[in-house]
């Protein structure tokens, strides 16, 4: 292996550090939604409350990031490709898709949420919390959809600094709204769900403001945002669904993963709650970073550059090791300063959850490299692959192994854990083999009419 077709040149870097910083930084900040709420709340004891309902909540997240994903491979090489009509378009198909997941879901919780919230936990004690909670952020995903539309489509025009001025903004408002119904108007955990609430509908208005008289080239209007037709929606169906439904599994495997470790008990489960919000803070830098490479080798590719594209790519892969190492000495230098942001009283439970931080490290550090790769996959189009490699390995091995555990009597939540990451290993060593194929390197704008 040439060691140095894995290092760019200083222009490379250059352009990532304009691009992908502040893509990542955004994603960091948007996942403090469900850690501020976490944080504040575990003054007054009510971590698995919240953890439990955002159970639910991923569900419908999971999904969401795939649509945003679909519409960002679209919307990057459109934008290589200078159709910024079909920049419009692709943001109007991905609203409307939004749009319909988010009623789907909102109509499913207030009709069954609270059989969905004690499959996940089954401690009534903790239930009528997590659907205090619940109601208020389900309505919020409405505000979420519109401003998400406007995002992804920014960050594909390579406008990733006002995309991280936008959640750096949001975050703020959301700190302002939390402290002032948690602990001003003590409203508690239905505090939390309001604060959720009125930040997602600031942020949307403020959002539609801003692109009101920003006037970017893919603002066309409501007329050409939705005059998509069969000829152009047919690619989204065969290169975005499969995103989409990869990503809906993906969520629905990674609560199955809380389900069974529930099954080891409620103190379990607050190590876990916590470790994995700490996990989500690292990963969706990752997720961002990700997103960065799917638009730089998008780019590349809808404008015909294919060659650059996969050595460019080369260049992420390498750059992402680096990113993943740090992540994961991050994660095990300072996990006794995160763990103590969460009031962790319970010796036990901090111990656990240093001992889970070190693991998880170790998972964003090999889910880092795979992600990267996957960006790049699905940067041109090799979505149904994709799938196999992300959630079809997590229900082939994750899932059973985590099971498995639990009924050969594992007791110790660490130890099962770290089993569960043999997934992340036969993933990644699946992916590479499939990225090195380049079968991935395709410009997709010649299949839209």
């Amino acid at each position: 292996m040439n060691i140095s077709s894995y290092i760019g040149d200083g222009d490379f870097y250059k352009k990532v550090l304009r691009i992908a910083i502040p893509c990542a930084l955004s994603h960091l900040l948007y996942s403090c939604r469900s850690i501020i709420c976490s944080i504040m709340v575990s003054s007054i004891g009510m971590v698995t409350a919240i953890g439990n309902a955002n159970n639910v909540l991923y569900l419908h997240d999971y999904l969401l990031w795939g649509f945003e994903a679909g519409a960002a491979l679209f919307g990057a090489q459109f934008f290589g490709a200078g159709q910024f009509k079909n920049m419009a378009r692709t943001q109007g198909v991905f609203l409307a898709s939004a749009l319909l997941n988010a009623f789907v879901w909102i109509g499913i919780v207030f009709t069954v949420g609270d059989k969905l919230l004690l499959f996940y936990l089954d401690d009534p004690s903790i239930m009528p919390y997590s659907w205090t909670y619940l109601k208020y952020a389900m309505i919020s995903l409405i505000f979420l959809c519109i401003s998400t539309s406007f995002r992804s489509m920014y960050q594909a025009m390579h406008r990733t600094k006002l995309t991280f001025t936008i959640s750096a903004l949001y975050v703020l408002c959301n700190i302002l709204c939390n402290y002032l119904f948690i602990f001003v108007l003590k409203q508690g955990v239905a505090g939390a769900g309001m604060a959720i609430l009125c930040s997602e509908m600031i942020c949307c208005i403020g959002v539609l403001i801003y692109a009101h008289y920003d006037s970017p080239a893919f603002y066309q209007g409501i007329r050409t945002m939705f005059s998509f037709d069969l000829n152009f929606i047919k690619p989204f169906i065969e290169k975005v669904l499969p995103i989409a439904f990869n990503e809906m599994l993906f969520g629905f495997g990674q609560s199955l993963f809380n389900k069974a470790f529930g099954m080891l008990g409620s103190s379990s489960m607050e190590a876990i709650y916590v470790g994995s919000e700490i996990l989500s803070m690292a990963l969706f830098a990752v997720w961002g970073y990700g997103e960065a490479v799917s638009i730089l080798v998008g780019t590349l590719l809808g404008e015909g550059r294919i060659e650059q594209a996969k050595e460019e790519s080369r260049y992420h892969l390498g750059l992402s090791f680096v990113v993943g190492m740090i992540l994961w000495a991050f994660m095990v230098i300072c996990s006794p300063v995160l763990l103590n942001l969460y009031h962790v009283s319970d010796q036990s439970v901090y111990e656990a959850g240093r001992s889970l931080l070190a693991v998880y490290g170790f998972k964003a550090f090999l889910r880092t490299f795979t992600y990267v790769m996957f960006c790049t996959l699905k940067a041109g189009g090799d979505s149904r692959i994709y799938n196999l490699l992300d959630s079809g390995i997590m229900y082939a091995v994750g899932i059973p192994i985590a099971f498995a555990g639990v009924w050969f009597g594992i007791k110790d939540i660490v130890l099962l854990v770290l089993l569960c990451q043999i997934e992340q290993v036969v993933r990644f060593f699946l992916t590479l083999k499939r990225y090195n194929s380049y079968r991935w390197a395709k410009n997709l704008t010649e299949l839209v009419n």
